[in-house]
């Protein structure tokens, strides 16, 4: 049998499993020598002793511990192949239900996936033991992991997880070295037999002896080890864990009936813990960070203020008051505001003593800070409603003070942001660099509302503007073929020569195109009443100077009704090397 210090046999009788222990401070150390010396054999009936856990739960916190067993291993060969060992943990999400004799392998899907360090220094436990053929060993090797089992994409009626594991020694190197050609025959490996052996004492070949080796005659087959050197070892087969959801959080949004100079959204967050816990969950941490803009918490009274313990069915809401921050060239009612809010919740659940798994739930939201049509009365009733209304009360009190000879909106803002309110129920704001470089790419932010009652669809088209011809008055002039003698004939004279429209139709120029839109298909939804959606429209200009889009076109796909917006951002583009 070959060594175990060749890479290849390192792990040649090598099993790979993992466990979750129930307590986060076991001494697995203790616990794999007791079952050792109560005569546990095989790694499964090992890890046995180990009392683990028997529900998870989504969004938390565990340790994974995986355990590596050789077999008649040496302190040098583990020592020199342990640092080349990669370890690899995956979980997947699985229904078990789905399990049946038609589809054996039940649709999973990935939720974690992580690599031990290679610095780490894991466990070792060793086990001598006297067998049939000889005094041998079993070493342990056993790795911590810390994984987060996130939710999964897929929709699992009976959720549960799986963690695999996976060993690999180096592949790339090994099958490097192993790819040399080796011109001289491997040590230990039989040469081929002399066919002229005999007539070796014959005195006709006295001064050389000769020499034919059987393989010129025959296919030898040189006796070598049969089996194939091992570089990867997978779990073989993983152990179904139930996993459930311990907690539901969700944020709504609601805007004060009060005017005021600056547009403040109150926000309720709701953190609710599901029926399936039987146990206590601590809530002890909230933080929530808006992009631009200030956050200020309402519901600073006792028991409502984190860490809030909470039991089974409980729902705790927390409200914020976040208000806008403005640039100095930004105007609360010509300006469209829409900000980022980062959610990020954290709850201790307490299993038992020694067993309490942290959860950690986060996610980031659009927050639209738009000023409503009529902040004072709330928006006009379908009877009232015009065809061509004014944006918001806002930019015509604006338009009223520059008629006055008041002070005129910056117009840099403008540049940047416009707002636009359509027929069909969404409100829409368009944002974009305030300058742009010739021949280089940049896009316009496009954030949708749908204000209405009903789901929308829609697909956006950018028309670009063509340039206006040069249309000149037709002037009649006579033709040189009716300049004839015949006066007498009642003929009338052409309207133009021939050779004036042929020089007409010679001396037109073509239109070149001063911007030219990259996003040629851009499709928006469905979207559900109340909901917003973010895209973006890419450009590429190529001209200098202030360039327009003609409008932004608007298709309901489900009514193929369009509505062009002309309020667009301008677009001031420079040269290469301003």
């Amino acid at each position: 049998m070959p060594s175990l210090d060749v890479p290849g046999e390192f792990l040649r009788h090598a099993v790979l499993d993992t466990v979750v222990p129930h307590a986060s401070d076991i001494d697995l150390e203790a616990a794999l020598t007791s079952a050792l010396e109560e005569g546990a054999d095989d790694l499964p009936s090992v890890l046995s002793y180990i009392p683990q856990r028997s529900l998870l739960f989504f969004d938390e916190f565990c340790t994974a511990r995986i355990v590596l067993r050789l077999a008649n291993c040496s302190q040098n060969s583990l020592k020199s192949h342990l640092q080349n060992l990669e370890i690899r943990l995956d979980v997947f999400a699985i229904d078990p239900a789905e399990a049946v004799a038609e589809n054996p392998t039940p649709t999973r899907d990935l939720i974690f996936s992580g690599v031990v360090d290679s610095q780490a220094d894991p466990l070792v436990v060793v086990n001598e033991f006297e067998g049939e053929t000889g005094d041998g060993n079993h070493v342990y090797v056993i790795w911590s992991l810390d994984t987060f089992l996130k939710r999964p994409r897929i929709r699992i009626q009976h959720p549960s997880i799986i963690f695999i594991a996976s060993a690999s020694l180096n592949p790339a190197e090994n099958r490097q070295l192993d790819s040399r050609e080796d011109v001289y025959l491997p040590s230990l490996v039989p040469a081929s037999t002399n066919v002229l052996q005999p007539l070796s004492r014959d005195p006709a070949f006295s001064q050389k002896d000769p020499f034919l080796p059987a393989s010129r005659l025959l296919r030898v087959v040189p006796a070598k080890y049969s089996e194939d050197p091992i570089y990867n070892v997978l779990q073989e087969s993983g152990h179904p864990m139930r996993i459930l959801p311990a907690a539901s959080a969700k944020i709504r949004y609601s805007r004060l009936n009060s005017y005021s100079g600056r547009p403040t959204t109150i926000a309720n967050l709701d953190f609710e813990i599901t029926p399936f816990l039987n146990c206590e969950v601590v809530f002890d941490r909230a933080d929530l960070r808006l992009s631009d803009g200030s956050i200020e918490i309402l519901t600073d009274g006792p028991g409502l203020v984190p860490p809030v313990k909470c039991y089974p069915r409980d729902d705790i809401t927390l409200i914020y008051k976040l208000t806008p921050e403005y640039g100095p060239d930004s105007s609360p009612s010509t300006t469209v505001m829409v900000s980022t809010l980062d959610i990020s919740l954290e709850a201790v659940i307490k299993v038992s003593d020694n067993c309490k798994p942290r959860i950690l739930m986060q996610w980031t939201t659009n927050i639209d800070f738009s000023m409503a049509l009529n902040p004072n009365f709330g928006g006009p009733s379908q009877a009232l409603q015009r065809v061509n209304r004014p944006m918001s009360l806002g930019t015509l009190a604006s338009q009223a003070s520059t008629a006055a000879g008041g002070i005129q909106p910056n117009r840099t803002s403008l540049r940047e942001r416009a707002y636009s309110a359509t027929d069909l129920g969404v409100t829409m704001s368009f944002s974009g660099p305030p300058s742009v470089q010739v021949g280089k790419p940049f896009s316009w932010s496009v954030f949708i509302v749908n204000r209405s009652t009903t789901p929308r669809k829609f697909a956006m088209v950018a028309i670009p503007r063509r340039k206006v011809a040069n249309t000149r008055g037709h002037v009649a002039r006579p033709s040189s073929s009716s300049m004839s003698n015949r006066r007498s004939d009642q003929v009338a004279e052409a309207v133009t020569d021939d050779n004036i429209v042929h020089a007409m139709q010679k001396s037109v120029a073509g239109q070149e195109a001063d911007l030219v839109c990259l996003s040629t298909d851009v499709r928006v939804g469905p979207l559900l009443p109340g909901t917003c959606y973010s895209t973006e429209l890419k450009f590429l200009p190529l001209a200098v100077g202030s360039l327009r889009l003609e409008s932004v076109r608007l298709i309901d796909v489900n009514t193929n009704e369009t509505t062009d917006i002309r309020d667009v951002p301008d677009i001031l583009s420079f040269g290469q090397y301003v």
